[in-house]
């Protein structure tokens, strides 16, 4: 199978398979309701860190709604991850506010600093926090500059 139509889920590796199959079993916990959508995707990415294809299919066939739907409403939200996270990424915020504030020259120094560990994201709703960032931990970090990036990342990778 191609690389572009493999699955991005690895369920051969077993740590992945056992936490995946913890997450099938939240998604299960929650009412078969159309309004329970996002907190099952919400569920699923918490206990796996991303939403895996394996995830989204098994929340449609709970929900009962189109896996379409489904793809609809992660895209629809920035927080949700259709791909596996790399360890050590920033996610910069570049809406409107966090734009003015430096936010891409925020992307482009820690682009420069640390390449292929910094993503734009959408606006993360924090205008009085811009610029705005995430980790890889989803924490969010307000009022950042390149120095406190490169530092949290240099601390983290010490420890």
């Amino acid at each position: 199978m191609p690389a572009s139509q493999s699955a991005p889920y690895d369920s051969a590796a077993p740590a992945d398979a056992e936490r995946l199959q913890w997450a099938l079993r939240s998604v299960d916990a929650l009412p078969r309701r159309r309004d329970q959508l996002l907190p099952a995707l919400l569920v699923a990415q918490h206990a796996l860190g991303w939403l895996p294809r394996a995830a989204i299919e098994h929340a449609a066939a709970h929900i009962r709604v189109p896996v379409s739907e489904v793809y609809a409403t992660a895209t629809g939200y920035s927080e949700l991850l259709l791909e596996r996270p790399t360890p050590g990424t920033w996610h910069v915020c570049t809406g409107v506010s966090c734009d003015l504030a430096g936010g891409r020259a925020l992307l482009d120094a820690v682009s420069e600093a640390l390449p292929g560990h910094a993503l734009e994201i959408d606006c993360q709703f924090l205008c009085a926090l811009a610029p705005v960032a995430v980790d890889d931990a989803e924490r969010l970090h307000g009022r950042v500059t390149p120095s406190r990036i490169l530092d949290a990342a240099t601390e983290r990778a010490s420890t």
